[in-house]
């Protein structure tokens, strides 16, 4: 194998913040009855960083910073940089939140007031921190909340308003709420999901939304037999845009895992069960965090584990799963206009080629499970490949690179087999060749449903959609 290091899944890093003697650091916030003013303050055990980071937002948010001693602080425009450290060990600062009211969000981790009682805060605007790379890595951070309001974020909870957490790196996004909803806490297969609902429903309950998670949750964990973290910070918005049932959802990896779904607020239970945005969310945390722009891969192995977690789950049955994984690759391929899908890749946010990337690397994943399933006649597969990436090498607070982590697969299997057919499939051809894969299973399509050719029989397909 390329790397030595054994995790054991679900215990990095939480295994190192077990006692509160091994943080580094430890932030007080007081939270104002707006929700909009916070005072913060950082204390170190030993002397402090040179400079404390927030996002680009933070230098405007953030004013009065200063040391225990009483000596100011400069504010720059991603925090604060810090003098006198051998005098010091305590700095202070306060913060006046600028969140957006307007529109509905649309992109990752923001500021935002949702219907005038929650406050869904970007960690990066005010948690100011060392760089993970400075050897501060653990930090408490405890919040003194207003009377019935509550607390939810990413980190690990050991108390209503009390975290310990591990300092990720800056970039990474995360949010925390601050909320008059108390958040619920369910267990799926030895993982805790924190669920906030910020608004709502008329045809929904919170009992129905936990029965929804849970349901997701265990499909995911069927591809494994774990799910691929401990905890799931999971934030529901109502939104009011577009007939999809789910319009937008995103993660977020700062300090934890969390996912945050945009759910029409007109939805029903039948509906979100059939929707595939939170068994594909959910998927993402089977890979690490891909530091590359490689969104084929990123966007693409979620899009092909969604329809096998959701034929386990019951959600959907194989067939309509096939009906599913045909149709997106078809609408694909068409969207790719000329393009391989790495080309696609590259212009993905100028020219709008989600389809072509993410189905496209849904068909490369789907063509290597085949691959693997059919010439080891059923004792290989792509899932088998993930379980020896989480037993070896799977590190929840690391980045790796596209290509280191194909690199790992092949190592699995002692030879060159993702990264070559990655050269073909996603930088050579326009599309893979999702066809002769269908072939193999001896499926066809009538009328955009699944038909099985008689003279084969392997029993691959039904495998691959297995319901047991």
């Amino acid at each position: 194998m390329k790397r030595s290091v054994i995790y054991l899944v679900g215990l990095l890093p939480y295994l190192a913040i077990a006692n509160a003697s091994d943080l580094d650091f430890k932030y007080e916030v007081l939270v104002d009855r707006d929700l909009r003013s916070l005072a913060v303050s950082v204390c170190f055990d030993s002397p402090p960083p040179n400079r404390l980071f927030g996002n680009d937002s933070a230098g405007s948010l953030v004013s009065n910073p200063r040391l225990d001693t009483g000596e100011a602080l400069e504010v720059i425009d991603e925090g604060i940089v810090i003098t006198e450290t051998e005098l010091g060990r305590c700095i202070f600062y306060d913060v006046l939140l600028q969140p957006r009211t307007q529109g509905e969000q649309r992109g990752g981790a923001e500021t935002r007031l949702v219907g005038q009682k929650h406050m869904l805060t970007s960690i990066g605007d005010w948690l100011l921190r060392p760089e993970p790379d400075s050897g501060y890595r653990q930090f408490q951070i405890s919040f003194r909340m207003p009377s019935g309001r509550y607390v939810s974020a990413p980190w690990k909870r050991t108390g209503e308003a009390l975290f310990v957490g591990y300092n990720s790196p800056i970039a990474w996004e995360g949010v925390v709420v601050f909320s008059h909803q108390k958040s619920d806490v369910i267990e799926v297969n030895n993982s805790i999901f924190e669920v906030t609902i910020l608004g709502k429903f008329p045809r929904l309950d919170r009992e129905d939304f936990n029965s929804w998670i849970r349901e997701a949750a265990q499909g995911v964990s069927s591809l494994l037999g774990f799910f691929p973290r401990s905890r799931v910070q999971v934030i529901i918005t109502p939104s009011d845009r577009g007939s999809a049932i789910i319009p937008w959802a995103y993660i977020t990896r700062g300090g934890g895992a969390a996912i945050h779904l945009f759910v029409r607020r007109s939805a029903n239970l039948e509906q979100l069960l059939w929707d595939w945005s939170l068994p594909h969310e959910m998927s993402h945390f089977m890979l690490p965090h891909i530091d590359s722009g490689d969104y084929w891969l990123i966007e693409g192995l979620p899009t092909y584990l969604q329809h096998l977690s959701m034929t386990r789950s019951g959600s959907i049955s194989p067939d309509e799963a096939w009906s599913r994984l045909n149709s997106g690759f078809l609408s694909g391929e068409r969207a790719g206009n000329g393009s391989t899908v790495s080309e696609s890749t590259a212009r993905l946010a100028k020219r709008g080629t989600y389809r072509h990337v993410y189905w496209g690397g849904a068909a490369f994943f789907f063509r290597r499970d085949v691959e693997l399933r059919v010439r080891s006649g059923g004792n290989e597969s792509l899932l088998e490949i993930l379980m020896k990436y989480h037993e070896c090498c799977y590190d929840e607070s690391q980045s790796v690179s596209a290509d280191l982590l194909l690199g790992d697969f092949d190592s699995f299997l002692g030879y060159d087999f993702f990264m070559s057919r990655k050269r073909l499939d996603i930088e050579v051809q326009m599309f893979p060749d999702y066809a002769d894969a269908f072939q193999e299973l001896g499926l066809q399509f009538l009328g955009g449903h699944p038909v099985y050719e008689r003279e084969v029989r392997n029993g691959i397909a039904e495998h691959i959609m297995s319901v047991d």
